[in-house]
């Protein structure tokens, strides 16, 4: 079990400093509360009975073998408590605060699932305060240095900063949230959960080929500006991999577009911008070569187009759009909707993104903690997981350590991007 107590926590905008401030101060997770005097306080002497030593004894066998069993986690979080006022907490305190707490709540009820079936953990939570300075000198502290698990730091500054300084060798440090490439860490004992962008560039390129047919035309369309070409210039290369005889075409403009599409076959239109104010323009003149022109047209956009709000009169269930994902929740699964009651008793509000994401961290690695004791990390690459919010599938570079690959492809029909059928 943990020791992490039970916190309901109002409804009020107080909520996430008030668990904010328990969490941090409760954290030494151990299988039994203990509870400590201070020194300025003291008891009466109490002699104890033949029978109450016999008790002592025996709860103190049970004690340490239980504490043989701890697997001890140490969680980094940035809760900023440092700029926080305690007593009269501000919006931006709250605002600032609420990542770290929601991911933490989450987290916690990952532990409590796993303890419910007899598994022991020590859980340390510390916080990073977003701060590369508290990061080296929290690297040092003992309750990461004894860790069998690190999960965090959440910022890729701290990242680099704490893996740097932590120097860890057996435990491995677990990135929860960060989308960076892992290989501008370079720590090869780093567990990258949320997919970089080359493996949704694996994954469309996969998806592209295998709706592509002789005769049919794949375009890409770059708009020139940051998140296109981060996105189609190794996508056009991937695509290139996977099917050789693909035709792949590159167009910047509406004029280079007519000129490229074909009526014979099918046209797959990959349109690399994130921007709705370049995408809308663009996705009204693909309406007219449609509905006007009679060409067939595929559209594929960027991964973060799931960010951005569409409705029905973008059309983009015409062109059967589909974009790639490493984060969907569905809300009528019941193992969902389980988590979603779970977390309402517990806390008094609704699990946001970050709290979905902390409870699948916790059950995935608490679990192979508890399944292969000190040796987890050499089952990482076999145990693959699906979650709340996406599916754990690892790979392994001895330079930059295991990256998720699970990606997903959701299509937008009914008004919202949903998985690919």
């Amino acid at each position: 079990m943990i020791s992490v107590r039970s916190l309901r926590l109002p409804s009020s905008g107080n909520k996430y400093l008030i668990g904010i401030v328990i969490a941090l101060f409760i954290m030494g997770c151990t299988p039994k509360v203990r509870v400590l005097r201070g020194s300025g306080s003291s008891a009466p002497p109490k002699t104890d009975t033949p029978a109450d030593k016999d008790k002592k004894e025996a709860d103190k066998a049970v004690t340490d073998a239980e504490k043989v069993d701890v697997k001890r986690i140490a969680l980094l979080l940035p809760f900023e408590l440092n700029k926080a006022n305690p007593h009269a907490p501000s919006a931006e305190d709250i605002k600032r605060s609420a990542l770290a707490l929601d991911f933490f709540q989450g987290f916690k009820l990952g532990l409590d699932a796993l303890a419910e079936q007899g598994v022991n953990f020590r859980l340390d939570v510390l916080d990073t305060r977003d701060d590369a300075n508290e990061n080296a000198r929290i690297a040092k502290l003992e309750e990461v240095q004894d860790a069998a698990l690190v999960v965090g730091p959440v910022y890729p500054k701290e990242i680099q900063v704490f893996g740097f300084n932590a120097g860890l060798s057996d435990a491995l440090q677990i990135s929860p949230l960060a989308a960076s490439m892992p290989s501008e860490f370079n720590l090869p004992n780093l567990v990258t959960i949320t997919a970089p962008i080359t493996a949704h560039v694996r994954a469309l390129a996969a998806h592209i080929a295998g709706q592509y047919q002789t005769g049919d035309v794949i375009v890409l369309y770059n708009t020139q500006d940051a998140a296109s070409r981060q996105f189609l210039s190794p996508l056009k290369a991937a695509i290139q991999r996977v099917k050789k005889n693909a035709k792949v075409v590159e167009v910047q403009d509406e004029a280079s577009l007519e000129s490229n599409i074909h009526l014979s076959g099918k046209n797959l239109v990959v349109l690399g911008t994130a921007n709705k104010y370049q995408i809308s323009p663009i996705i009204a003149h693909l309406h007219k070569l449609q509905d006007e022109l009679s060409y067939r047209i595929n559209l594929f956009g960027h991964p973060n187009w799931s960010k951005l709000a569409f409705d029905e009169h973008d059309g983009l269930s015409n062109f059967q759009a589909a974009i790639t994902t490493s984060y969907y929740i569905d809300s009528q699964a019941s193992d969902v909707r389980r988590f979603g009651l779970r977390y309402q008793q517990e806390f008094g509000i609704a699990p946001t993104e970050f709290a979905y994401k902390g409870y699948d961290a916790a059950y995935y690695f608490g679990g192979l903690l508890a399944k292969y004791g000190a040796g987890y990390k050499e089952h990482i690459v076999q145990e693959e997981y699906v979650g709340l919010h996406n599916a754990f599938k690892f790979e392994y570079n001895p330079s930059w350590g295991y990256v998720n690959n699970a990606i997903a492809i959701l299509q937008y029909r009914d008004g919202d991007f949903r998985p690919l059928k």
